[in-house]
């Protein structure tokens, strides 16, 4: 059977497909960053008490203090990206969803279980520090959820793998037979990882600009975590790439060189934040690595598109004009951030040096 037969036929969009495209790479770029601090954080939280017994207390109650409000940022921030996913590649992303179903609908309740054991850790060991294995329960749910995102990524992007729904309808289905499914997950893994611990620096270098004394201690950590990871990144990026279709990263490809450019930039971009992270100046490595991120973002939809293109061209899509709820929505997106921002600036204050 021919997989382009099993794609459904595209809805039509309210707005031209480059719109569509520029808000989906902007929100996810959002989402990604906040993913990134939630898990990378907690991944240092629950492995720093191995490492460093009962020194590692403080950290781990500060960074227990804060999942709180890196978890909720990061789901509410996942809804924009999903919403213009499946408004941009419904066809696709419904198909997969469905594929998988049983496995995509416990994310909701994954999500809760990561949610409220947060909530328990720093109810019952928030003042001390004390407990950090308890948030091996959200690490664990965090990578699974992790995990399941990639599989429908991966099904979504490779319609030639729906065909084995018809050996399995049980909507149990793992691609596990695409090569950049694992690397794709271990890449997105230690990104988190490394940001994570860029997010404990720059946590402690507020801090330290702030009066306290043990600061240097946990900034010089955080830096390390950020740039171990990264280099173990590096490992899994380029095998990550040399598994890839040739039809997506290869010349053969019409969007080869355009994917080349912003693979370079990103590798351009993270040198330097290495370079500052290794001497301690955290808030020019997070510039630069906020930057590596958006080129990394950038990146994945045009991969997207690559992978989509034997079966789809969103330049094709029928468009039924609807410029004012855009027009709305982009001045309430303007307000939530500005809204965000000023949340932000109000619990920084509870980061002041106790």
């Amino acid at each position: 059977m021919d997989p382009a037969a099993l794609v459904p036929v595209a809805d039509a969009i309210p707005v031209d497909w480059v719109w569509l495209l520029i808000l989906l790479t902007l929100t996810t770029f959002l989402h990604l960053v906040a993913m990134n601090v939630m898990f990378g954080t907690g991944v240092i939280a629950f492995v720093a008490p191995l490492m460093r017994g009962e020194t590692a207390r403080p950290m781990v109650r500060s960074l227990g203090g804060t999942m709180i409000y890196s978890t909720a940022l990061t789901i509410n921030l996942g809804v924009a990206p999903l919403l213009f996913l499946q408004t941009l590649y419904g066809q696709f992303f419904y198909t997969s969803t469905v594929l998988m179903a049983t496995y995509w609908l416990s994310i909701v309740f994954l999500l809760i279980v990561s949610y409220y054991s947060i909530y328990i850790y720093n109810l019952k060991y928030g003042s001390t520090g004390e407990g950090a294995l308890f948030l091996g329960i959200p690490v664990a749910v965090m990578l699974l959820v992790s995990l399941l995102f990639t599989n429908n990524i991966s099904l979504m992007q490779m319609p030639e793998s729906w065909l084995k729904y018809f050996e399995s309808r049980s909507g149990l289905l793992l691609n596990l037979g695409d090569a950049a499914f694992l690397p794709r997950y271990l890449h997105f893994v230690l990104s988190a990882i490394a940001v994570g611990g860029l997010a404990v620096a720059a946590l402690y270098e507020f801090r330290r600009r702030r009066g306290s004394e043990d600061a240097g201690q946990w900034i010089k950590s955080g830096c390390n975590w950020f740039n171990t990871a990264t280099m173990l990144n590096f490992g899994v990026g380029f095998w990550f790439l040399g598994v890839m279709p040739a039809s997506v990263f290869g010349p053969e490809n019409p969007l080869h060189q355009l994917l080349m450019f912003f693979v370079i930039g990103s590798v351009a971009t993270i040198i330097p934040a290495m370079i500052f992270a290794q001497s301690e100046q955290v808030y020019k490595a997070v510039g630069w690595t906020l930057m590596t991120v958006f080129l990394m973002t950038v990146t994945r939809e045009i991969a997207r598109i690559s992978y989509l293109k034997p079966y789809f061209n969103p330049a094709d899509m029928p468009v039924s004009s609807q410029y004012s709820p855009f027009l709305v929505f982009l001045v309430l997106m303007v307000a939530v951030l500005w809204l965000l921002w000023w949340m932000f600036r109000k619990v920084s204050l509870e980061m002041e040096v106790e």
